[in-house]
C-alpha cells in the first residue's frame, strides 16, 4: 500500500437475507455505493460486519467479493480478529489470498501477557508491504491496552503501522498515541463509531473508521476539516451526533435499516443479538436521517 491510510475509511457491514444467508447482491450495492460516496479504503469485516458472527465460509466469499469489487479503486482493509489468535493467524492468511491490501488486528484478552507474539506470528502471515491497524477495544472483548503499550508493540512489530483507537473516553490516548509517532507509527484512526470524530481530529488522528450508514456526512466533514473549516466541520458533526446516539445501542440495526430505506440492501436483519428497533423509533431515525444528509430520495424503510 503506497498512500498512507487518511479520511473514512467505513466498515462495510455484512446484508443478510430473509432466508439467513448472506446477500451478495446487496453486498454489491453498498461497496458501489462507497466508493462513489468518496471512502479512502474500506473495511471488512469488522465489528460492524458482525464479523464474530460470520461463518468461514461466509467470511472468506464476502471479503473476496469486497476485494474484487474495490480492486484498482480502493485498498481493503480485511479485519481478521477473533476470540482466539491462532484462528487470527489463519484468517490472516487467508485474507492474503483473497486480495486484502492491510488487516486490523485487534488485541484481544485470550493473547494475555504474550501479545506480542501472537502479533510477530499475525505478520508474518501478512508478509512484507501490508500494514497492520492495531485496534484497541474495552474488555471484555478487546485487550484495552495502555498507550504506552500500544506504542512499545509499534516498535516491537514493524508491520503495525496505525492504531485504531475504540477507548471511551478516546481522546487522552489518541493524544499520547499522535505524540508517538513517527518511524514506528504512521497515524492514529479514530474509532468508536465517529461519536467523538471532532475531538479525535482536533487531537491529530488522520483518520476515522466509522459504520458507513453516514458516509457521505463523515467524507463531508472529513473534507471540511482538512479544509480548515471548522464552521462546516462542526455543523456537521452536530447532525450526526442524534442519529450516533441511537446508534450506540442499536448498532448494526440502525445501519442497516437506513441502508434498507436507501434501496441498498434488501433485507435489515442482524444476527448479532441487539435491542429491536420499534416502529416509532424507525420513524424518528429516518426522519433524522434525512435531516443529517440529503438524500433526494428514499425507499420505503
Amino acid at each position: 500500500m503506497n498512500k498512507p491510510l487518511t479520511g473514512v475509511l467505513p466498515i462495510v457491514p455484512t446484508p443478510f437475507g430473509p432466508d439467513g444467508q448472506t446477500d451478495e447482491p446487496s453486498l454489491t450495492r453498498v461497496v458501489a455505493h462507497a466508493i462513489e460516496a468518496g471512502a479512502a479504503a474500506l473495511v471488512y469485516p469488522g465489528v460492524a460486519s458482525e464479523d464474530l458472527y460470520l461463518g468461514a465460509d461466509e467470511r472468506r466469499s464476502c471479503l473476496a467479493l469486497v476485494s474484487r469489487l474495490a480492486k484498482g479503486r480502493l485498498p481493503v482493509i480485511a479485519g481478521v480478529n477473533s476470540a482466539d489468535p491462532a484462528e487470527m493467524v489463519e484468517i490472516t492468511r487467508m485474507a492474503v489470498e483473497h486480495g486484502a491490501d492491510g488487516i486490523m488486528a485487534m488485541a484481544v484478552p485470550a493473547m494475555e501477557d504474550q501479545v506480542g507474539t501472537w502479533f510477530a506470528r499475525i505478520a508474518e502471515a501478512l508478509g512484507p508491504d501490508r500494514p497492520i491497524i492495531l485496534q484497541n477495544l474495552f474488555k471484555p472483548r478487546g485487550a484495552d491496552l495502555s498507550a504506552e503499550a500500544m506504542l512499545a508493540l509499534a516498535a516491537e512489530i514493524p508491520a503495525i503501522r496505525y492504531v485504531k483507537e475504540e477507548g471511551i473516553p478516546s481522546g487522552p490516548k489518541v493524544s499520547t498515541l499522535v505524540a508517538g509517532c513517527g518511524p514506528d507509527l504512521d497515524g492514529v484512526i479514530g474509532g468508536g463509531g465517529a461519536r467523538y470524530l471532532l475531538e479525535e481530529l482536533d487531537r491529530g488522528a488522520i483518520a476515522t473508521m466509522p459504520a458507513i450508514e453516514l458516509l457521505e456526512l463523515h467524507v463531508a466533514l472529513y473534507r471540511a476539516y482538512a479544509a480548515h473549516d471548522r464552521k462546516e466541520a462542526l455543523r456537521l458533526y452536530e447532525q450526526s451526533l442524534p442519529l450516533l446516539l441511537i446508534q450506540a445501542p442499536y448498532r448494526m440495526r440502525l445501519t442497516k435499516l437506513i441502508l434498507k430505506s436507501r434501496g441498498l440492501i434488501a433485507c435489515d436483519d442482524v444476527r448479532e443479538p441487539l435491542p429491536e428497533m420499534d416502529a416509532e423509533l424507525k420513524k424518528l431515525a429516518l426522519e433524522l436521517y434525512e435531516r443529517a444528509v440529503q438524500v433526494p430520495e428514499m425507499a420505503d424503510a
